[in-house]
């Protein structure tokens, strides 16, 4: 009979890394696409200069979701496995951003 295993070693983290980045990155491509589609629809209605602001601000969490989520997964790669592995400010932060453009999205298109 197999011993049953009882989760991954220390040493080898598994694809926890590589899935963690794939997370960021599918949320940073996300913001990239909300800012893509709120400076369409702004730049026809209002010019130029309005449909900045929510595009830019699409492209910087988008930017700062990248980075951090490269440092998530740099953590996650590291050996021996960090005690402290969870996230103090970034994610808290992100994801207030990404509820803020949400919330501006919602206001452009109306």
């Amino acid at each position: 009979m197999r011993p049953m295993h009882a989760g991954p070693s220390p040493d080898a983290p598994g694809l926890q890394p590589e899935r963690t980045r794939l997370a960021w990155g599918r949320t940073a491509l996300g913001m990239l696409g909300n800012a893509a589609l709120l400076s369409l629809n702004e730049i026809g209605a209002a010019g130029l200069a309005v449909a900045l602001v929510p595009a830019t601000f699409a492209v910087l969490i988008a930017l700062v979701t990248v980075v951090v989520g490269r440092h998530r997964a740099a953590l996650l790669r590291r050996s021996p496995f960090p005690a402290r592995v969870a996230p103090a400010l970034a994610v808290p932060v992100v994801g207030s951003s990404v509820v803020a453009l949400a919330v501006v999205t919602g206001i452009v298109l109306l």
